[in-house]
């Protein structure tokens, strides 16, 4: 299963590290809890050992599936026109914690971005934040890269597409 020290994406937060395993007494049990850091959002979770199944908690990818990300972030899916519908599955992917679905959404948006004359949608804005901010937060721990080079790599992605 998962240790002290492994990295580990945690749907909607991005990726992390396991900093700790607490025992605690609740209510006259004792239950672990894994103790999460996700040092790019600044927040510490306590994830109860006997939810990490349904929790999706997952390691982090390995360098041998970027050239998956890429491929994700340079052909996602058309996406509908802005509604309340498409934003709840927006909301879905980026809890899904998939990094495929994050660039798909990532791809989709850009591609949405290009074609408006006024740009996205302040919602849309939003949606394509949080899914680059947990994208580099997972390539800054898989990858040793800086926060600034997991940006500059999503952007490079993106810019290839427009060049082709």
């Amino acid at each position: 299963m998962f240790k002290v020290g492994d990295h580990v994406v945690y749907p909607y937060h991005g990726a992390g590290t396991i900093q700790d395993i607490e025992v605690k007494d609740v209510l006259g049990e004792t239950h672990s809890y894994f103790v999460l850091d996700f040092p790019l959002v600044d927040v510490k979770l306590m994830l109860p050992e006997n939810r990490i199944g349904d929790s999706g908690l997952r390691k982090v990818i390995d360098p041998s599936e970027l050239d998956a990300l890429v491929e994700a972030l340079q052909n996602g899916p058309e996406i509908p026109p802005s509604t309340s519908h498409f934003s709840r599955d927006t909301e879905n992917l980026l809890k899904s914690g998939s990094i495929i679905d994050a660039a798909h959404l990532i791809s989709s948006l850009s591609r949405k971005q290009t074609e408006r004359a006024n740009g996205l949608h302040i919602q849309d804005r939003n949606h394509m934040q949080k899914a680059r901010q947990m994208i580099a937060s997972e390539l800054i721990l898989m990858n040793d890269m800086t926060e600034e080079q997991a940006y500059e790599f999503i952007d490079l992605a993106l810019q290839e597409v427009k060049q082709a």
